[in-house]
């Protein structure tokens, strides 16, 4: 699974730098990272990993190798763990780049991470979906937890800079699209009072009032499949983790429920 953040951050390189490499302000940023401590200076980290993840609750102790290093530019690391309860194993390659620029006046960095992440054992048979959804929380919780440290630090805005709306055709700047569909793209959304300046004021009429009549439920396939699929991983994992064989039917009804739409007629 690769993951990738992209953002403008209201900093300099050096303060970024500084917050990366300091190991309790960075486990600090980091969902579920405790007890983390350097082995070796710029070097080798260890930290355990927490986290609750479906049914399986992983207690990952690990390894962090920096293989390399530009300072205030890049770093690349390497991270693998395991967890013993479940027999979890993840592998984490990951690239964080930073380039200073100039917004006016201020001084801002872009931050650019890219990760690949590995999972095999008992939590691989939760299913791609969960795992996935899952992790992209935890990259889009650490971007907040990032902004939130650097608005306290002295001389930097308290606001993140947001990009300004193009105009019609145009792309916006400093914004590269990615190809890939694998990677996450977490971006500050637009201001509402910029949005209502671009916005071009106009009235629709009302919509018409529905007629009444009779509603019907029905299946919305798509979503059915999907649901369905989703919740028979679920029940694969839990049962696997030793709960009750119920799961197997609970799950796939919830399922199934969950895809019900109405169709008014």
């Amino acid at each position: 699974m690769d993951f990738r953040i992209d953002a403008l951050l209201p900093a300099t390189a050096a303060q970024l730098w500084a917050i990366f490499f300091d190991v309790q302000r960075v486990a600090a940023l980091i969902p579920g990272c405790e007890d983390v401590a350097e082995v070796e200076k710029l070097k080798e980290f260890a930290a355990v990993m927490r986290q609750k993840i479906g049914p399986f609750k992983l207690e990952v102790p690990t390894r962090i190798i920096i293989e390399s290093y530009d300072i205030e530019r890049q770093v690349s690391l390497k991270a693998a763990g395991k967890d013993k309860a479940t027999g979890t194993t993840i592998d984490v390659g990951m690239v964080v780049n930073l380039e200073e620029r100039r917004d006016g006046k201020d001084v801002v960095c872009k931050l650019d991470v890219s990760a690949s992440m590995q999972v095999a054992g008992r939590l691989a048979s939760l299913g791609y979906p969960i795992v996935r959804k899952r992790s992209e929380q935890l990259f889009a919780e650490f971007e907040q937890r990032l902004r939130a440290e650097l608005s306290n630090l002295d001389g930097v805005r308290a606001v993140a800079p947001e990009p300004q709306p193009s105009a019609p055709g145009r792309p916006a700047p400093d914004r590269k699209p990615h190809a890939a569909e694998s990677a996450v793209q977490i971006e500050p959304a637009p201001s509402s009072t910029a949005a209502r300046q671009q916005e071009p004021t106009h009235f629709a009429p009302a919509p018409p009032a529905p007629e009444k009549g009779r509603t019907e439920l029905v299946f919305l396939w798509p979503r059915l499949g999907i649901n369905v699929a989703v919740a028979i991983g679920v029940a694969h994992g839990a049962v696997a983790f030793g709960q009750s064989p119920w799961w197997w039917l609970a799950a796939p009804l919830l399922g199934a429920a969950a895809s019900l739409g109405k169709r008014g007629g």
